[in-house]
């Protein structure tokens, strides 16, 4: 997601980046590994939106959260995955300059829509739970709230988007490379230090702190409570399980997006900081863990939900390769 290197953290030591960049082994294992979290991402995700789609039943708001989720791994993958190890392998930009822009933009938008979609989710179980005899958000309120979160997205994402440049550099060796760069106004220092932290702070620490809040208030109560309207002890187990199934499973997303995105962030936030200075291998090493983030969700969902597993089976070749994975454990 961030490129934020300054031009002395980077191009000073042009030759020992070139050097690095053009390692065969360091560029085969880059490769490999960025092509796992593509096709990976892409597969798992694709197949989650289909089945939402698909299964009338699955139409519900958290539902449509999750598909919205999705969504955003699905834009990651593509507009920042590929850029990312493209920029690495070639050391230039090669995508020309709208894309410097437009690809900024996009890479920032989806991680931002992933983090308001979880804070949705977690506030629509809080609702659901905590208030049960109130009327559930609606569909159309959901679709709605999505175009919200994506709205928001945008506007948080304008100025990294506008304040790029694409910069032509010319070494001694005649080398010449493109850099897409952040170009921030005077004193750019300050503002590329203080629009990082308000990231970090706005659109990860806040949203994280909002999410934990809210589901730790869930949770007591499902854990220690009967549901209302349960009349039996099977009936309150059952929909007790219900509920700390889902639980599970939407506070297992929400913790393997803070993990993975967490070293990343304040790598950033250090760096614009000048607490430290630009390091390849710390930079590739947690920019594929925050981009791994997009391959466990779909995992995650068919661990836990049961109308998930129930879908993916009825899926011609994905039903096929479950049973034959049943078959052999067994």
């Amino acid at each position: 997601m961030y490129f934020n290197f300054s031009l002395d953290a980077m191009y000073d030591r042009g030759a020992n980046y070139e050097s690095q960049s053009h390692r065969p082994t360091i560029r085969a294992l880059l490769v490999v590994a960025y092509s796992v979290i593509i096709i990976i991402s892409l597969f798992g995700n694709v197949v989650v939106c289909h089945v939402v789609i698909k299964n009338k039943r699955m139409h519900s708001v958290t539902s449509l959260f999750i598909m919205n989720l999705a969504i955003a791994d699905i834009l990651i993958t593509l507009l920042n995955t590929p850029f990312t190890l493209v920029r690495f392998v070639y050391s230039t930009w090669v995508f020309g300059k709208a894309m410097c822009h437009v690809s900024r933009f996009a890479q920032y938008c989806s991680v931002h829509v992933s983090v308001l979609t979880l804070v949705a989710i977690a506030i629509d179980r809080h609702q659901v739970v905590m208030h049960p005899m109130k009327q559930r958000m609606s569909r159309l309120q959901g679709i709605a709230w999505i175009g919200v979160i994506w709205v928001m997205g945008s506007c948080f994402s304008l100025p990294h988007a506008i304040y790029q440049k694409l910069l032509r550099f010319q070494f001694i060796n005649n080398r010449v490379r493109m850099v897409c760069l952040p170009s921030f106004p005077h004193p750019s220092d300050l503002f590329w230090k203080y629009l990082d932290l308000a990231t970090f702070v706005l659109l990860y620490v806040l949203p994280l702190a909002i999410i934990s809040l809210s589901y730790l208030v869930v949770a007591k109560k499902v854990w220690f409570r009967n549901a209302v309207g349960d009349v039996t002890l099977a009936q309150s187990a059952a929909h007790r399980r219900r509920k700390k199934t889902t639980l599970k499973m939407l506070i297992a997303v929400v913790a393997v997006f803070a993990v993975c995105w967490f070293p990343l962030n304040c790598y950033v936030v250090l760096l614009s900081s000048k607490v430290i200075q630009a390091n390849n291998a710390l930079y590739f090493t947690f920019h594929w863990l925050a981009m791994s983030s997009t391959c466990y969700n779909p995992f995650i969902y068919c661990w836990l939900n049961h109308s998930f597993r129930a879908e993916l089976r009825a899926l011609p070749l994905i039903g096929r390769i479950m049973k034959k994975n049943i078959d052999c454990i067994r």
